[in-house]
């Protein structure tokens, strides 16, 4: 075994807290192709890892991707809610964090107007940023979804 990983040498993902003076907010969410059925979690956490809000909702999306941008807006929104103001967000989707990060001309025509709602959402925090991270490192939210 490798100091960081297992047996295999693969590198596990873990959870950290947000700097000091930020809140962290994971997203996901999950999807069933045949139903279009679609769960959306969202976990906040404090610089001391204290959770300061969740929440597991239920809709339909056509697409992964579109589950993965209601979870996404989903979360943007708590925080505002919330009142965050200093804000990292976190998804365990490249092609979505890709997509709000700045390729939205990219993104499917199906989730524009979704990926538009985030930044005029996020428009409003002082400080916000969008992060990939391995799904290891997203499973609360992820079990939220689920």
């Amino acid at each position: 075994m490798n100091d960081n990983g297992d047996e295999n040498g693969a590198i596990e993902a873990r959870w950290s807290a947000p700097p000091h003076a930020y809140c962290k907010v994971n997203v996901d969410a999950s999807w069933e192709g045949g139903s279009k059925l679609t769960g959306l979690g969202v976990v906040v956490w404090n610089s001391n890892a204290m959770c300061l809000g969740s929440s597991c909702n239920t809709r339909l999306a056509g697409l992964a991707i579109e589950a993965e941008a209601h979870a996404a807006l989903s979360g943007v929104h708590l925080a505002a809610q919330i009142g965050i103001s200093h804000v990292v967000f976190e998804s365990d989707s490249k092609e979505l964090v890709q997509f709000v990060k700045g390729h939205i001309q990219k993104s499917r025509w199906t989730i524009f107007p979704i990926l538009i709602a985030i930044q005029r959402v996020c428009s409003g925090f002082n400080l916000c940023s969008w992060n990939w991270v391995h799904h290891g490192a997203n499973k609360v939210a992820d079990a939220a979804a689920s």
